[in-house]
């Protein structure tokens, strides 16, 4: 379990560094959690489009922070689930994601040959050789309808090219995987609580911090 109190402790800690926000994606939320959301509204998004947020998230964003600071980009709020659609077409289809979160995460085993590995590096940045040191974490999810790209998954953020979310539903109800919305996941965490905990003890680990920031002004 998260508290809003220390989570903060240690995102002051990461601004004091990083001061001009130069880790790439801090530029968005600058180390700082939004305001949590109304348990109430949460309870009444669960109720409409039948699904069950995991409680790990449910008690991060009601009493730690609705989005903000994060992986990559940092972590959306909650409410962007209601986002309105700027055309009927649009709004349907925002619409039939927000029902598809409560309908089963199936993913099968992503099985590629080589000429198609050298395809997906060159054409989607797809890392070939994380794919064949770890295949056994590499899927694929077709859908028939163009509406959602998949079910059960509630999309928490992205880096650009990839974006990372939570399964709402099955077998893996409660993990994290990223996706490149082509029909490739990736898993990379068990729970909300080990995949957010991975980025604090990564920004509160002073030394390995440094090592990143510095990698980054390099980089820019």
């Amino acid at each position: 379990m998260f508290h809003r109190k220390k989570v903060n402790n240690i995102l002051r800690k990461a601004r004091r560094i990083d001061k001009k926000y130069e880790i790439f994606g801090v530029s968005r939320h600058h180390y700082k959690l939004n305001c949590p959301v109304n348990k109430e509204f949460v309870h009444k998004v669960e109720e409409k489009y039948h699904f069950i947020l995991p409680k790990d998230y449910a008690q991060f964003i009601t009493e730690v922070g609705d989005g903000g600071a994060g992986p990559e980009y940092g972590i959306y709020p909650f409410g962007k689930i209601l986002t309105k659609g700027k055309t009927p077409r649009i709004q349907k289809r925002y619409e039939e994601y927000r029902y598809s979160l409560g309908r089963e995460f199936l993913p099968q085993p992503l099985l590629l040959k080589e000429y198609e590995l050298e395809l997906l590096e060159i054409n989607f940045e797809f890392d070939k050789q994380c794919y064949k040191q770890n295949p056994q974490i590499y899927f694929i999810y077709e859908n028939d309808t163009d509406l959602c790209d998949t079910d059960g998954f509630l999309e928490l953020g992205t880096n650009g090219i990839w974006w990372f979310g939570l399964i709402t539903c099955g077998k893996r109800y409660g993990q994290i995987f990223e996706t490149d919305r082509g029909g490739i996941y990736r898993f990379v965490a068990y729970s909300f609580t080990e995949f957010y905990q991975n980025w604090l003890n990564g920004i509160s680990n002073t030394q390995k911090f440094q090592k990143t920031l510095n990698f980054w002004k390099r980089t820019i």
